[in-house]
Parts: structure tokens; sequence; C-alpha cells
């Protein structure tokens, strides 16, 4: 069996160990208008982590989940769903 993770992750996208990344969610608010989030600068790292996952710090992350997308009981943020694309960082 073929292990797959992180590195393979890594390199489909393009990028590798180190260079600074943006992250770019796709999205939209509630009333469905378009909106674009973006984070700037991380760090690409390498971590054991399932396919197709990636982890952050999330103080520096709460811009990519939006305000308004909550949980229907606990009315706490929907974060841990969040589709996040990656893409170098522009020179910031």
């Amino acid at each position: 069996m073929t292990r797959t993770g992180p590195r393979e992750d890594i390199a489909e996208m393009g990028l590798h160990n180190g260079p600074p990344v943006d992250l770019v969610p796709e999205g939209a608010t509630a009333d469905g208008t378009a909106e674009e989030r973006r984070v700037h600068d991380f760090r690409v790292v390498e971590y054991r982590t399932p396919r197709g996952n990636a982890a952050a710090y999330y103080s520096k992350t709460k811009p990519v989940a939006p305000l308004d997308h909550v949980a229907v009981k606990s009315n706490t943020s929907a974060s841990k769903a969040v589709v996040v694309p990656l893409e170098p960082s522009g020179g910031r």
C-alpha cells in the first residue's frame, strides 16, 4: 500500500516546506453574498495530518471562518470544516 499524506498534498499544490502562503477560503455570507477572506504569510510545514487536511493556530486563522457560519444548537463558530485553498504569498 502506498502511503499518502502531507508530503503528497504539498507537492500536488506545487508548494514546498517553508515559503509563505496565503489562506484563501472561498465563501459567502449567510445571505449568499460572495466574500473573499484572506490570511497572509503562513508557512508550509509538513506535519503528520490526514490526507487533505491542514492545521493552524486558531487565533491567527479566525478570518477564514465567516462569523455568520455557526453551529445550530451551540451558536459556536463552524470553523472545523472550512475548505482553505493555499496560494503563494504575494510578497506582503
